[in-house]
């Protein structure tokens, strides 16, 4: 092989390298929306608070395409008035701890919990509302033109801006034996 040719395929192993580690992940992220990453340790305090409030059982991907979304709607629905603090958030929380029998964590809800909350409860707000369908509007164009990418163990992310589970076709499941 000529130098010259070995220089080319060096400086395009280099390139290829380059692009790859550009498109990873970081370790430990669930999931990112525009540049702003949810942690994998950030999606696991998100569903347990809300299966220690509710005492309902839920999926993580459920819970990272809300944890994505509420990057998008609070901010388009704080621009036609529909916003809430954190301390509004924990007081409905807490509302809804005292109505179902739980009790508020000692230290609080975690942050992404926050988060989870305040798509959730600015989304009902804005469905009672007159502006709804503007904001809904405005928010699926944002979450289709959203720049999301997904850990692969939760899926893959539709045009939508939606996370659809995937599977895998070589692994496989398990079977009850009789």
């Amino acid at each position: 092989m000529t130098t010259q040719r070995r220089a080319r395929h060096t400086l395009v192993l280099a390139t290829a390298g380059l692009l790859l580690a550009g498109c990873a992940a970081q370790p430990g992220t669930a999931g990112s929306i525009d540049g702003e990453r949810i942690t994998q340790n950030e999606l696991e305090d998100a569903t347990s608070d809300y299966v220690a409030l509710t005492g309902q059982e839920t999926e993580p991907v459920v819970v990272l395409n809300t944890l994505l979304a509420a990057e998008v709607l609070p901010p388009i629905a704080a621009e036609y008035g529909y916003a809430m603090s954190d301390g509004e958030i924990e007081a409905l929380y807490a509302e809804q701890a005292a109505s179902l029998g739980a009790e508020v964590p000692a230290d609080g809800y975690s942050d992404a919990f926050i988060d989870l909350g305040r798509y959730l409860f600015v989304y009902s707000e804005v469905a009672a509302s007159p502006d709804a369908q503007a904001v809904f509007d405005e928010f699926t164009a944002a979450m289709g033109d959203a720049d999301i990418v997904v850990n692969p163990r939760y899926g893959e992310v539709n045009a939508e801006g939606v996370i659809e589970p995937t599977s895998h076709d070589w692994l496989a499941g398990t079977t009850e034996q009789q």
